[in-house]
């Protein structure tokens, strides 16, 4: 089923395939924050807004606030993102969609192993993220990802 209004604010916005690309990153990031906010409002049990069940819970319980967030910039198969990382006053909050500590989302490890299995050296491997995504990524890290899955990568490349 087409949405019409969708389709002409698309076509309004995205005149070039550089800006569709844009406008899916955009709306790619935006889509993170907001699963990120959803993430921290299930954890602390109340949404941003909510002052009645934030006010049940600091009766029945001690209490967890939010704390302010920190911008975070990692790499997806669409260039890099900056997201905004929502924290709690306790520092319990583990973000599901953007793992602490990660630079990267599974997507672009997922494309590195499909290319590398393919057949694709480090070197080509870069350059290739490089000059399709924009993003640059060492040739540790693409072998740091590769390592992780070598045995499957092998058994695929051999296989009859």
């Amino acid at each position: 089923m087409e949405n019409p209004e969708l389709a002409s604010l698309i076509s309004e916005l995205s005149t070039s395939a550089d800006d569709a690309s844009d406008l899916v990153k955009g709306l790619l990031q935006a889509s993170i924050n907001a699963g990120l906010q959803a993430e921290m409002d299930a954890h602390l049990g109340y949404g941003h807004a909510d002052r009645k069940a934030k006010a049940r819970l600091e009766t029945a319980q001690e209490s967890n606030h939010r704390n302010g967030s920190y911008t975070k910039t990692v790499d997806s198969g669409y260039g890099r993102l900056e997201v905004t990382m929502p924290r709690d006053r306790a520092g319990t909050f583990t973000p599901q969609m953007v793992p602490k500590g990660s630079r990267r989302l599974t997507e672009l490890d997922d494309m590195i192993i499909s290319l590398y299995a393919g057949g694709m050296t480090v070197r080509d491997i870069q350059h290739h993220l490089a000059t399709t995504l924009g993003v640059d990524m060492s040739p540790d890290t693409i072998s740091t990802i590769t390592d992780a899955v070598l045995d499957e990568v092998m058994l695929w490349q051999n296989r009859q």
